[in-house]
């Protein structure tokens, strides 16, 4: 073989090399840059997730403490009711909070944290429609024993939806599945 042919052959062959190590390593970069992008973008996802849940979580928390010490204001015989009043339009603003929460959940997800949150919001209004109509029992000679009993009941059904709740937005953040025992 001349040596100018051997020569040309071998300069083809390092360009060659040379081309194919640059698009290898490009595709590499490509493919590194792809998944740093994904790390940031699930990073980015679960912190508006995260800020979703908090912001639902707050509320439907102060809900549930106003309801509570309403229904203390108007348990025995020296009820107070100008107290459970201020305490039952405490929770009716937290409860327009909650709502536009759970408006922001619906959008974020999953469909658990969702359902989760729904009924968390359901139970409060739930306990604050029985407040209401104890309240406005007092004054009845047969004071209402079932809504006081009804209202106890709420008292804890609040507060396991609420850990279901915090159960599904933590497993979702988590990326894990809800515990069977946590669904709502």
């Amino acid at each position: 073989m001349d040596q100018g042919l051997a020569a040309l052959l071998g300069a083809t062959v390092g360009v060659l090399g040379t081309v194919a190590a640059s698009a290898i390593s490009s595709g590499a970069a490509r493919r590194q840059l792809e998944g740093q992008a994904k790390v940031e973008h699930a990073h980015w996802r679960r912190q508006l997730r995260r800020d979703a849940y908090s912001a639902f979580l707050a509320p439907a928390n102060e809900t549930r403490t106003a309801l509570k010490s309403a229904g203390r204001a108007l348990i025995g015989d020296a009820s107070d009711v100008t107290e459970a009043d201020h305490r039952l339009r405490i929770a009716r603003d937290q409860l327009v909070l909650v709502q536009a929460a759970w408006a922001g959940l619906a959008i974020e997800g999953p469909d658990a944290v969702e359902r989760a949150a729904h009924s968390v919001h359901v139970a409060l209004h739930s306990m604050r429609t029985t407040l209401l109509a104890w309240r406005d029992s007092l004054g009845a000679a047969d004071r209402d024993v079932g809504l006081v009993e009804r209202h106890a009941v709420e008292v804890t059904l609040v507060s396991e939806r609420l850990g279901g709740f915090t159960a599904a937005a933590r497993a979702a953040l988590d990326g894990t599945d809800v515990p069977p025992d946590r669904r709502g």
